[in-house]
């Protein structure tokens, strides 16, 4: 006779690799999703939609993004494209800046930030210095005049080992007060540190603890430095293995260089969240945190993304967001090269550690993170045009490409020549209208409204793993189940799918006809039918609304 069993989730550990579909022994398994698209997991349990991204500007081809802190007031995103800068404050554009970097080069290029000036490197370019002046639109990039370059003897005599025949130093840091380079095409396995307080000068001394140092990581294979990072110690990534610098202060006769792991990582660079340093493997399959431990008294390697490396498809680009005014997460976001990111959530203290999967109608190409505001540059397709539109996360919003305003009462909403001949969703005073194609930039409601957001829609798919209790005679994973009862506990949400069957938003009653449902936060309850081995659950939503899944419970007979 069946019996009817019950199991909870609060999808605490995210989206799971599809290959843990039987691994009913770990933790993960009862408190992760078999899917969880254009979600967000949050630290205290539970998948909210994502933010909506916001339109800022079209920049008209291929970028990759990079912050610029002058302050703490003035911060600026800076877009580079093929031979130029633009320079972007509050997403408007301040100024354009004319370089030689061309769009292949964009990725490979590596900098660094000291007060007003940002270092950038490449192998092929001679080092620059991007400088503000006086105002927002005031930048000046120029060749760096380096002060006595170091030699090298490649067999024929001591000559300047950097010059365009030998290449140029390819990535760039701050430490200790001295400028360090890392790596370049003749010395792929060299790093040199400036002398201290003077980050252009790299003089062979005497020896004398302030003088440059000229280090060479002596290895039983080539290890090529991929980039070098300022953390609780100099740490070095290479292809080959993570290193760190132990002394403090390094000088040319305090410089040793100890190996710690062995994975290699790839060109993009490390970032720093969560007192730890998170950098992406050679292999591209695997985030890992570079933190040091006590008990070993030297820095492991673990893999944060074990149970969701399906999630990472050849990244290309990182950055975090840590703890905002609005918002206790950590959030990495990572670029994979179909366009997709891989989302992760992380408190390791509070053993949070979330991963979500986001999509949308076009391909990501690069982020960025100014302060607390996410930057997004996402290649999309309008009316049959390819555009490459500067997009920022706004959590706000609900759709993409979008618009959000608030107007003096009016059926028509103008500022949407981005979207021209493209069918969108519009929601007016958070009510869900028909869709709309803006023409001339602009589309006419049917009623007059204050605040108006017009967009592009994404999918939301939330989907347990399936079902399982272990039990005396065995576990019920590939057993005939069917699901009695889903109990959702929601918070300020609106228009949810439980396995196709829709949770009501408010109950008939007086005064309720033409008035804007409110969002819903509690218990909803649905009833299903059918017979299943690997039965799951999966929660949509059609319209762009808020929804905040805090957990599920389950009642199921097996």
């Amino acid at each position: 006779m069946p019996r009817v069993l019950s199991l909870q989730t609060n999808f605490n550990s995210g989206m799971l690799d599809p290959r843990l579909a039987a691994r009913t022994d770990i933790k993960h398994y009862y408190q992760g999703a078999a899917s969880a698209i254009n979600v967000v997991s949050t630290p205290q349990g539970g998948l909210k939609r994502r933010p909506g991204f916001a339109y800022v500007d079209d920049i008209g081809e291929s970028a990759r993004l990079a912050a610029f802190a002058f302050n703490v007031e003035q911060t600026y995103l800076m877009v580079f494209t093929n031979n130029n800068i633009e320079v972007f404050k509050d997403g408007v554009s301040q100024a354009n800046v004319t370089t030689t970097y061309t769009s292949a080069q964009l990725f490979e290029l590596q900098w660094t930030q000291s007060a007003d000036t940002m270092i950038i490197v490449h192998e092929d370019h001679a080092p620059a210095k991007l400088v503000r002046g006086g105002s927002h639109t005031s930048w000046t990039l120029s060749t760096i005049t380096l002060s006595n370059i170091p030699q090298f003897d490649y067999g024929s005599g001591a000559v300047d080992v950097w010059s365009s025949a030998k290449g140029w130093p390819k990535s760039v840091t701050f430490h200790e007060g001295r400028m360090w380079f890392g790596g370049s095409k003749s010395r792929p396995q060299t790093m040199w540190g400036s002398k201290v307080s003077d980050f252009y000068n790299f003089a062979i001394g005497t020896g004398l603890d302030d003088e440059l140092v000229d280090i060479t990581l002596d290895t039983d294979q080539v290890n090529a430095i991929t980039a070098i990072f300022p953390g609780r110690h100099l740490q070095v990534f290479t292809t080959g293995g993570e290193f760190m610098m132990p002394d403090s202060p390094i000088t040319p006769s305090k410089s040793a260089v100890k190996r710690q792991t062995l994975y290699g990582s790839s060109t993009i660079p490390p970032k720093s969240i969560d007192g730890a340093t998170i950098f992406m493997d050679r292999t591209g399959k695997s985030l890992r945190e570079f933190l040091f431990t006590y008990t070993e008294d030297a820095y492991t390697a673990g893999t944060t993304s074990i149970v969701a490396s399906n999630l990472l498809n050849s990244p290309v680009d990182m950055d975090v967001l840590r703890g905002t005014t609005t918002d206790d997460s950590n959030y990495v976001y990572i670029v994979n090269a179909d366009g997709t990111m891989a989302v992760f959530n992380t408190l390791r203290n509070q053993e949070v550690s979330g991963w979500t999967k986001w999509t949308t109608a076009g391909t990501v190409e690069s982020v960025c993170t100014v302060v607390d505001e996410v930057y997004l540059l996402v290649k999309r397709t309008i009316n049959s045009a390819t555009k490459y539109y500067l997009e920022s996360l706004n959590v706000n919003t609900f759709m993409d490409a979008n618009k959000y305003q608030t107007i003096t009462p009016s059926a028509t909403i103008t500022g949407l020549a981005h979207l021209n001949d493209e069918e969108c969703r519009v929601v007016a005073d958070d009510a869900v209208m028909p869709n709309a194609t803006p023409s001339s930039g602009s589309i006419t409601l049917s009623r007059t409204a204050t605040t108006v957001e017009v967009g592009l829609d994404y999918d939301i798919e939330i989907k347990t793993m399936p079902i399982n209790q272990d039990f005396q005679d065995g576990p019920t994973l590939v057993r005939k189940k069917r699901i009695v009862k889903v109990v959702a506990d929601v918070y300020e949400s609106l228009g949810l799918f439980v396995n196709g069957e829709r949770l009501p938003d408010r109950q008939f009653g007086t005064g309720i006809l033409g008035t804007t449902p409110t969002v819903y936060t509690g218990i909803h309850e649905v009833y299903l039918l059918g017979w299943d081995r690997l039965s799951q659950v999966t929660i949509t939503q059609e319209d762009p609304l808020p929804m905040t899944i805090l957990g599920l419970a389950v009642e199921f007979e097996a």
